[in-house]
């Protein structure tokens, strides 16, 4: 259930007063790109202000959160950032030019509508709101105020997705047959959101992007082992006009972990594995081709086809620095950045059929014996979203 953002908060005790930093990183900005500030400074929040600190483009400014032990520690790391509970001092601050918003998936439609109404540019963590409602909104607000709104869809920003994709387009994989996704481990335990939301993100984001597609069909299924109505198991399958399928496995309950996405196409076969140090991708020279010696498939003669395996080189730049590189180029351009809110929207449209099959089979739990399956009634992203069928 979302809950009310508080835009003023109590103000910081004296060693954590910053306004001369903020005015003196004013002063500086101008000489190096955009000023960025960021709300929200946990797990997500601290890795966007290490990145964005090492930015010559930009310039990292101000971080506003409310506790007052996490701004102790982003200002004990970060001297030149200043630090505020006022969510308010960010978005009344005329300077600022961008701000990236890292916090729970509750608050992201009301702080980044804040952001844009302020007339600044968003990037929002991933997923990109609650509802595609809310997404079509911050769409709608972003372009009425021609302001850049992106979503951290990190993995689109990944050198080896980027290699995916090119391989997929050119047709080297040949025909696509399916993508598996999995991203499995053991934790870490939400009780806001369920292993779906926190998730499937990643992976959807992912699919769409090598795909360049939207899913016309979704169908879900998952378990809450251990929190009541909490799923910690879920299994999707989307369908595509182009007629691939795609697989998606997410848990918080399994006892190694997995990163990995398998994708199978007529000519060869493909593996992703994010947990490897290196040699990320390996690309498998394997298919199954039948030979009909006759009238009909019950004449076929097995033809398989094992190859070599290529490990591509692939750029070690850090996903997270590409995205916000890419952030501070649409702000500095007008360009349309690649995780655009467009990207925000497919995601949670996915995301919110998903969510309906498991509230459907819960509900009809013993009366439903095919698994539920939504379908879009508009192709177009920005129509209105996938409907059970």
């Amino acid at each position: 259930m979302s809950r009310s953002i508080v835009l003023r908060s109590k103000p910081l005790p004296p060693l954590l007063n910053t306004q001369n930093q903020t005015e003196n990183a004013a002063v500086q900005s101008a000489k190096n790109g955009p000023l960025l500030a960021i709300i929200g400074c946990g797990y997500w929040g601290a890795k966007h202000i290490r990145v964005a600190c090492d930015i010559r483009d930009a310039r990292m400014s101000m971080a506003a959160d409310l506790s007052p032990d996490r701004l102790e520690y982003i200002h004990s790391q970060y001297p030149s950032v200043a630090v505020s509970r006022d969510f308010g001092a960010v978005l009344n601050n005329p300077s600022i030019d961008g701000v990236i918003v890292a916090t729970p998936v509750e608050t992201h439609f009301e702080l980044a509508r804040a952001v844009l109404q302020a007339g600044k540019h968003a990037l929002v963590e991933k997923p990109l709101a609650m509802t595609s409602a809310q997404c079509r909104e911050l769409n709608a607000i972003a372009e009425e105020r021609k302001r850049v709104l992106m979503v951290g869809h990190t993995f689109e920003y990944h050198p080896a997705v980027g290699f995916i994709r090119q391989m997929i387009q050119s047709g080297s994989l040949g025909e696509l047959y399916y993508i598996d996704s999995r991203r499995l481990n053991l934790g870490l335990y939400r009780q806001d959101a369920n292993v779906l939301w926190d998730l499937a993100p990643h992976d959807l984001s992912i699919i769409f992007f090598l795909l360049e597609e939207v899913a016309q069909t979704i169908g879900a299924w998952g378990c809450a082992h251990v929190l009541p109505d909490v799923e910690d198991v879920v299994y999707a399958k989307m369908g595509f006009k182009s007629g691939a399928t795609a697989h998606v496995h997410v848990s918080w309950l399994d006892p190694v972990k997995v990163r990995q996405i398998t994708i199978v196409g007529s000519d060869a076969m493909l593996v992703f594995d994010d947990v490897q140090p290196s040699e990320k991708v390996r690309v498998y020279q394997k298919r199954f081709r039948p030979r009909i010696d006759g009238d009909s498939y019950a004449d076929f003669q097995s033809a398989y086809h094992h190859g070599d395996v290529h490990i591509p080189a692939i750029s070690n730049s850090e996903p997270l620095k590409l995205e916000i590189l890419d952030f501070v180029n649409a702000m500095k351009t007008g360009e349309r950045p690649r995780a655009d809110g467009v990207h925000g929207l497919r995601v949670v449209e996915a995301l919110e059929a998903a969510s309906a099959c498991l509230r459907l089979k819960h509900k009809h739990r013993g009366n439903v014996k095919d698994q539920l399956t939504f379908r879009r009634r508009n192709v177009s992203v920005g129509g209105p979203g996938i409907a059970v069928t």
